[in-house]
C-alpha cells in the first residue's frame, strides 16, 4: 500500500511539475537553434537554447527543463519537460497502466491516446492526456521506457493552446534521450 501512495505522489509531482526556471548563463541565448546538452543523474538530453534548466517539484526528477519565455510573473514555467525514474512494481505495462488508472481516480485526467513507441533502440509506451486541475487545463505527453526494471518517463506539459507549438522540442528531447 505504501508503494501505491508513493507512485500516486510521483505522478502528481509529474503532472504538477511546472518548473521554476533557474536561468543559467547558457540558457538565454538569442538564437533558439543553438543546442545545449545536459548529462545528470544517469541520463542525458539535448534541447534548444531558448529552454533552460528548471527545478521540478518531484523528488524523482532527474532533469527538468522549461521554455524560458513561458515563465510567468511568479517565476513558474508554463511549458516544461521533466524526466523522472522510479522502480517498477510488477510488469512494466501493468505498472504504467495502473499509474494512469490511479490518476483517473484521484483527479480530472482525460486520456486521449496511448500506444507503443520506439525511441532509438529502446521501446516504450506513449500516453497523451489532458488535465484540469483547479481550472487550469493542460495537455501532457509522456514517453515511458523500461530499463533494467526501472521506469523512466519523459513528460511534456503545456497549456492546451501552447501544446502543439512546442511539441517539436519534446520530440527532439525524446530522440536525444540517453541512459548513461
Amino acid at each position: 500500500m505504501k508503494k501505491h501512495i508513493i507512485v500516486i505522489l510521483v505522478i502528481i509531482g509529474l503532472i504538477c511539475s511546472m518548473g521554476v526556471v533557474m536561468a543559467d548563463s547558457q540558457g538565454g541565448s538569442e538564437n533558439p537553434k543553438d543546442i545545449q546538452s545536459i548529462s545528470k543523474n544517469g541520463v542525458s538530453i539535448k534541447f534548444p537554447s531558448d529552454w533552460g534548466i528548471s527545478k521540478a517539484s518531484s523528488n524523482h526528477s532527474l532533469i527538468a527543463i522549461s521554455k524560458l519565455d513561458s515563465v510567468d510573473s511568479n517565476g513558474v514555467a508554463q511549458v516544461n519537460i521533466n524526466i523522472e525514474k522510479g522502480d517498477i512494481d510488477g510488469t512494466f505495462d501493468k505498472f504504467v497502466n495502473d499509474t494512469y488508472a490511479k490518476m483517473k481516480k484521484i483527479g480530472d485526467y482525460n486520456l486521449t491516446s496511448s500506444g507503443q513507441v520506439a525511441i532509438g533502440d529502446m521501446e516504450g509506451l506513449e500516453y497523451t492526456y489532458i488535465s484540469d486541475i483547479n481550472g487550469t487545463v493542460r495537455e501532457h505527453k509522456a514517453i515511458w521506457i523500461d530499463h533494467n526494471n526501472e521506469a523512466y518517463v519523459i513528460l511534456y506539459s503545456a497549456p492546451v493552446d501552447q501544446f502543439d507549438a512546442n511539441l517539436k522540442v519534446f520530440d527532439y528531447v525524446v530522440h536525444s534521450f540517453q541512459i548513461n
